[in-house]
């Protein structure tokens, strides 16, 4: 078996693992296949930011990992690559299709008083307790989760600075991006843990 390159048996065969997971071979295979199927896309789909891209990408993984947990089989002919380079278009019409719908949803104003203590939308529910409890956990750093929430609740870098203790948007961009790392890191090594908190995250925008 060469060192840079697993075969798709290898590959699913990690991701079932219940026990000693083959780090490399999950790791070899999501970076060569993002830069696959972002290459494949990205030319389609110009508009799409390089963050957009991260999400998404993040999206697809934890789609694919559940897929393969629950028993996925390939069609004969079918590469595991080409497989995820069709998930990613997907995960990026579902992206469209709910950037779209957020459109027609009044944006609350994030003016607030000198005198107004700065509490988060999502810190006022249980889920979201949950999720920034779970978020806290895996980065073991609360800006970076404070950071991370507010662009899921549709705030840009600029709106972010006023909220925490960051001083430019690059900074608030490199804590995000960071904290991505770190959080998808997590879900390949527990997969299962992902799904959950995905489910949170999606639970916590309806409300």
């Amino acid at each position: 078996m060469s060192f840079n390159h697993y075969t798709d048996e290898q590959v699913i065969a990690s991701i079932r693992s219940r026990g000693h997971t083959d780090q490399l071979a999950l790791k070899w295979f999501f970076e060569d296949v993002k830069s696959y199927a972002i290459g494949v896309w990205r030319k389609k789909y110009r508009d799409l930011s390089d963050d957009n891209w991260e999400d998404i990408f993040t999206d697809s993984s934890l789609k694919l990992i559940s897929r393969v947990k629950k028993g996925l089989q390939l069609k004969e002919g079918t590469k595991l690559k080409s497989y995820f380079t069709m998930v990613v278009e997907y995960t990026v019409l579902d992206h469209f299709a709910q950037r779209n719908k957020n459109k027609t949803i009044p944006v609350e104003s994030i003016e607030r008083t000198a005198s107004e203590p700065d509490v988060y939308t999502f810190e006022q529910t249980q889920i979201a307790d949950l999720i920034q409890e779970k978020l806290l956990q895996i980065t073991e750093n609360p800006q970076q989760v404070s950071v991370i929430l507010l662009v899921s609740k549709g705030y840009k870098y600029k709106e972010i600075i006023q909220k925490t203790g960051y001083q430019s948007e690059g900074a608030c961009r490199n804590a995000y991006m960071k904290a991505k790392k770190k959080i998808i890191n997590y879900f390949l090594r527990h997969p299962g843990e992902g799904e959950k908190l995905r489910a949170l995250i999606q639970e916590n925008h309806k409300q």
